[in-house]
């Protein structure tokens, strides 16, 4: 008898059907805070990109074979506010469904490409009074902006990628006169990122 161990069974092409199934598992695992934002978008994109059902089976080793769908928790509300101060969240850190964030001649900055959701839909309320927020999400994420202020303006970003089917979604609704509200997919560079960028050119 030979005491070689059994050849691996030959990889399988992939179907559609298959990469949606994959797809809806990373989408039950963010909402449960499995996965971040930015590890749910790079593993849409790389299922998309899969060609064997190796390949997509590798992208959802980590995670439960099942998830079943859990009844949504109660809606869960947070309020922070800026009052001529600079308010930073970034890394990981969880973000609630719903939170309110008020920056009165201050500045804000989320950069939630670590965060944590509390379920698939995420509500940003954003009162601006005179101050400057910024937002910024991976790609692949659906966002909404809503609402205004007198005097207000914003800068949103088009990612390069569009959002996934069926991926989280977040939602800024934003009021007040005379802010400023960015919304984009990479974070603005420091002055020294900036010119070592200039002297490589």
């Amino acid at each position: 008898m030979s005491d070689e161990p059994d050849p691996q069974p030959p990889a399988i092409l992939a179907s559609d059907a298959e990469r949606e199934r994959g797809i809806a598992l990373l989408r039950e695992a963010v909402g449960e805070g499995r996965l971040t934002l930015e590890e749910f978008s790079n593993r849409v994109e790389l299922t998309y990109a899969a060609r064997t059902d190796q390949e997509l089976a590798d992208l959802v080793r980590d995670l439960p074979s099942e998830l079943a769908p859990s009844p949504p928790p109660a809606p869960r509300s947070e309020e922070h506010r800026a009052f001529c101060s600079h308010l930073i969240r970034s890394g990981p850190w969880s973000l609630p469904g719903n939170s309110s964030w008020r920056s009165i001649f201050g500045t804000i900055d989320l950069d939630l490409r670590q965060a944590r959701l509390a379920g698939p839909e995420t509500v940003l309320e954003v009162h601006n009074l005179f101050g400057t927020v910024t937002v910024i999400v991976p790609e692949g994420i659906e966002v909404k902006v809503r609402g205004g202020g007198l005097f207000a303006s914003q800068k949103i970003e088009s990612p390069e990628r569009a959002p996934s089917a069926g991926g989280p979604s977040l939602t800024i609704e934003t009021s007040g006169p005379g802010g400023t509200l960015y919304v984009r997919s990479t974070p603005t560079p420091t002055l020294t990122q900036s010119l070592r960028k200039a002297l490589k050119k």
